[in-house]
């Protein structure tokens, strides 16, 4: 009868997903140029992203540009590591030894609970790199995995073509680190541990500073001059932030104050 085709037609329609597509987010441009105006930052000195997966709204800036990574290359560390764990290569409870070639200043507590020669837990040194940017922590990781060997490793977490100085020098851009951020966004499951990690680190600063009741799960560097946090900010609208200095006069308030303008304009909509 006449009521079944109709029904037929309606089903049909009702099947068919529309694709969402990524489209850019005016708004958050105009944020971020105003900002750069303001603040005399250029592509030599600037970097951002953002990205909002629900609405599929994406602003990046200088794309591109490859800036000294500087502690942001903890996460990506940090990945790959819990990828090992899940594949059964190593556990949480596997050692590594601490020589005196790992040492190097910084916060954490790797130099202060454990002496050279001594073993120490993956668990350890993974919570250590990510909350107290243990720098000795990460070099005893790196040092495991192998000098060059490592950035061949954390290479495998963006679709990008990466320079060639990518796989010889501790440099990152907003495409692979977005990649990496989006990664570890899409896979919570396998990575619970580490956003944890990030969620507790750097209380109080930088993309955190303002924004209160909220989780943000973030990882600060600082470096010579380099001053970057990219991280995921977890809520109703929850989004993807990343941003990239160098050389600018106080970059902790100015990451401070682009993270709160975004907030305040992803929360109001």
């Amino acid at each position: 009868s006449s009521t079944d085709s109709s029904n037929l037609v309606e089903t049909t329609v009702a099947s068919v997903t529309p694709v969402a597509i990524d489209s850019e987010d005016d708004q958050v441009k105009n944020l971020i140029q105003a900002k750069m105006e303001k603040c005399n930052l250029n592509n030599d000195n600037f970097a951002f992203f953002y990205y909002k997966e629900d609405e599929h709204k994406y602003y990046f800036y200088n794309n591109d540009s490859y800036f000294t990574a500087a502690s942001t290359v903890k996460v990506p560390i940090a990945m790959y590591y819990y990828d090992m764990i899940k594949n059964n290569q190593i556990t949480l409870d596997t050692n590594l030894k601490y020589t005196q070639d790992c040492y190097e200043e910084g916060g954490g507590k790797t130099a202060y609970t454990y002496k050279y020669n001594d073993n120490v837990p993956i668990s350890f040194l993974l919570n250590q790199s990510i909350v107290n940017s243990d720098n000795t922590a990460v070099n005893i990781l790196i040092k495991n995995l192998g000098d060059s060997q490592y950035r061949k490793d954390i290479a495998t977490y963006s679709s990008d073509a990466l320079p060639d100085e990518f796989y010889n020098n501790n440099i990152t851009s907003t495409k692979y680190s977005y990649d990496v951020l989006n990664h570890l966004y899409k896979n919570q499951d396998l990575y619970s541990q580490l956003i944890n990690d990030m969620k507790n680190s750097s209380m109080g600063q930088y993309l955190k500073k303002y924004i209160n009741g909220y989780d943000v799960a973030h990882k600060y560097g600082s470096y010579e001059g380099y001053t970057h946090d990219y991280g995921i900010v977890f809520g109703k609208q929850t989004y993807l932030i990343g941003v990239f200095t160098k050389n600018v006069p106080d970059p902790d308030e100015l990451i401070a104050d682009i993270s709160l303008d975004i907030f305040n304009y992803t929360l109001k909509k």
